[in-house]
């Protein structure tokens, strides 16, 4: 099959945003110079601090992926401003807008047929940065979970050492590993997407992905 790419979302609109406050920006600047008594009314700092804020959002737009996934005849890729993380067809189980106590989320989940083949290839950078990003994901698990505040102490014990039937692994790996393993107890997924950051309809999404792993595996797709 040819290489099918979604358009990340979070990227849309940087090149609009950065123009637009440069723009004004400029302005601000020309006025200053015309009226320099002016740097001292509260609306116009508000309005340098306004500018700065656009050319930063601006920024962050142009330095996200292209594109967020892309799904081939070998797998899943997600794409991530700190790296890309990748699932074979043979590893992948299912995605679907993931669920906690009946209420969607605002995540797609991924579940794994194995662990092994996807903790090899996940970069440490990475991990440390999705692990930070979806915290609250994990609070609200175990706080919709754990509702009496009196969880078992292990659950939020961050692991030197994680292993699987095959592997040991440390460090990064071992901590994104064990935080895997606790999700897909509370959640019955082990990675996550933000919905936000997919340019299509989620429920769509996880239909023709699931569609595509069935065809590629069964080499129905040419």
């Amino acid at each position: 099959m040819d290489k099918l790419q979604y358009r990340a979302a979070t990227a849309k609109g940087g090149v609009k945003t950065l123009l637009g406050s440069a723009l004004a920006l400029l302005l601000w600047l020309l006025l200053l110079l015309l009226i320099p008594t002016m740097l001292h009314n509260t609306a116009w700092a508000l309005l340098l601090i306004c500018c700065l804020l656009g050319l930063f959002a601006g920024y962050a737009k142009l330095t996200e992926p292209l594109y967020v996934v892309e799904l081939d005849q070998q797998g899943f890729s997600y794409l991530h401003h700190k790296g890309r993380w990748f699932i074979p067809w043979q590893g992948f189980a299912f995605t679907s807008v993931a669920e906690l106590a009946g209420e969607e989320l605002a995540y797609i989940g991924v579940k794994l047929q194995d662990y092994d083949p996807f903790l090899q290839q996940l970069q440490p950078r990475l991990a440390v940065n999705l692990m930070v990003e979806q915290r609250h994901l994990l609070i609200a698990a175990l706080g919709r979970n754990c509702p009496t505040g009196t969880c078992p102490s292990d659950l939020l014990i961050e692991v030197g050492e994680f292993r699987t039937a095959n592997c040991s692994y440390r460090g990064a790996i071992a901590m994104f590993g064990r935080r895997m393993e606790l999700l897909r107890q509370l959640t019955g997924f082990d990675l996550f997407i933000p919905i936000t950051s997919i340019g299509a309809e989620p429920a769509d999404f996880c239909r023709k992905v699931n569609q595509i792993r069935l065809q590629c595996l069964n080499n129905t797709v040419t």
